[in-house]
Parts: structure tokens; C-alpha cells; sequence
């Protein structure tokens, strides 16, 4: 079996199994995955989506978000709404608006380490809800708009409960720098972040770990999981879980 999940439509598809764990095992392959937006799923796409039995979708994007870009659904899947920020504050606001008006001139590794903190620290109850659902059995789908940080900050906290090392959960958030363009992205409407920035006499170096998947920022974020919860074990036990739920969860993340 192989991780990546190759469709028309979104390009960051892939499948959480087959990482190693501390105790020698592998994750479970067809039970988690981690995607960019649906909207742009085809109907052959659909059609795989059912082969693969996903019957869970948890979307974290903005209500913004899914009004410009509404998700195409396999067949028979429930859609669970759990809209995340890096900031509670501007929830409403992309960052790239808050650019355009100023308020963001330089959004770095150490910003970005920042908000995925921000996204654990607010957003603790839906992840106790993908968290149970995983340990319910049922195939889930997670995703957010690129698939790098909000699914990557959810896709860490599973890995991290299932016991994958450090490193491997830090080379699965790497991936995300890889993804091909979608075929079916408007690219007309996609303006390209350099030229948006330079408009504002900005540098787009620094703010390129936006849209890059740099190891160091999911290492430091790891980091900071583990020094103030202990891990995601203790982080999901401070959100309300149950020992029952996280050994379920962890007993259907590990093959």
C-alpha cells in the first residue's frame, strides 16, 4: 500500500498509514487521511474516496472558506464543520487580508510555531471529537484548505498519540511542500502570494514559511505539545477524553 492518494482534484491526499511507531509497529493504513480542499474532487475522485470507505469528513476551515470553495462529498459521508485559526481574534479574517491591511508584516517559523500553539490551545474540543471518532472504527478524512496547517496540526496529535517518533511526524508534515497543483484549481482566481506581497512593499521571504512545510516549525510545535501537555495523550486527557477513548483511538491508528 502507498501513503499518497493520487486524484484529479486535490493534490495534498494522503494516507496516515504506514509510519513507524517507538514500539516497532507501523500506523494503519485506511484509517486516517489528511487532504486540501474537496471542492475540487472530480467525479472518478468521488468514486475513489468511496472505494476507500471514508464515511467521516471533519472540514477545519472557515465559514469564509467553505462559502467560497463548498466541498463535493463521496456518497454516504457525514460532514463535521469544525472551523480553526491561528486567532481567534481575526477568525473572520485570512491572514492574507490582515496583510493587505497592514496589521502582518513579517509572519516567520517562530509565528507560525505561535499559531499552531494558538490552534491546540483553542480548538482542544474538536480535537477530542476527531480523536473519538478515529476510535469508533469508521474510515475519517480530515482537511482544511491546503492540508499543511490545520490538518497538520490534527495529523500530528494522531500520530503523536499512536506513538510515531518525532521525526516521522515532522517528514509527514514535509510532504505537504511537495503537492502537484490541482488540475481543476481556477487559476485565474489563485493569485500567486509574491505578487500580493510585493504590492505592499513587502519581502515574501518573510513570510514564505506560509506556504512552505518546513521541519522546523511541526519540531518546535511537537516540542511545545509535549512541554506543556506531556503529549497528545495528556493534551486529549486536559480536552475531556477518557482512557476508554484513547486506547480505542490508538488501538485503531496502530496496525
Amino acid at each position: 500500500m502507498q501513503r499518497r492518494v493520487d486524484l484529479d482534484g486535490p493534490s495534498n491526499f494522503r494516507d496516515l498509514g504506514g509510519l513507524p511507531t517507538a514500539s516497532g509497529g507501523l500506523t494503519r493504513f485506511g484509517r486516517v487521511f489528511r487532504a486540501d480542499r474537496l471542492c475540487t474532487l472530480s467525479d472518478a475522485d468521488l468514486l475513489s474516496l468511496g472505494d476507500l470507505g471514508i464515511r467521516r469528513v471533519f472540514d477545519l476551515r472557515s465559514d469564509g472558506e467553505v462559502a467560497e470553495f463548498p466541498d463535493r462529498m463521496p456518497q454516504g459521508a457525514l460532514c463535521t464543520r469544525l472551523p480553526m485559526t491561528s486567532d481567534t481574534t481575526f477568525q473572520s479574517r485570512t491572514i492574507y487580508e490582515r496583510i493587505v491591511a497592514g496589521e502582518i508584516t513579517v509572519y516567520g517559523e517562530t509565528e507560525m510555531v505561535e499559531g499552531y500553539l494558538r490552534i491546540l490551545e483553542n480548538f482542544a474540543e474538536g480535537f477530542a471529537l476527531i480523536t473519538r471518532t478515529v476510535g469508533e472504527g469508521d474510515p475519517v478524512l480530515i482537511h482544511c484548505t491546503a492540508g499543511k496547517d490545520r490538518t497538520g496540526v490534527a495529523a500530528m496529535l494522531l500520530l503523536d498519540l499512536a506513538g510515531v517518533e518525532p521525526d516521522q511526524i515532522v517528514a509527514d508534515y514535509e510532504l505537504s511542500a511537495q503537492r502537484r497543483p490541482s488540475r481543476l484549481v481556477d487559476h485565474t482566481e489563485a493569485r500567486t502570494v509574491t505578487p500580493l506581497l510585493e504590492d505592499h512593499g513587502l519581502d515574501p521571504a518573510q513570510f514564505a514559511p506560509l506556504w512552505e512545510a518546513r521541519g522546523a516549525v511541526m519540531a518546535a510545535t511537537l516540542a511545545g505539545l509535549h512541554d506543556k501537555w506531556g503529549g497528545a495523550a495528556g493534551y486529549l486527557r486536559a480536552a475531556g477524553l477518557s482512557e476508554t477513548c484513547l486506547q480505542a483511538a490508538r488501538a485503531c491508528l496502530q496496525a
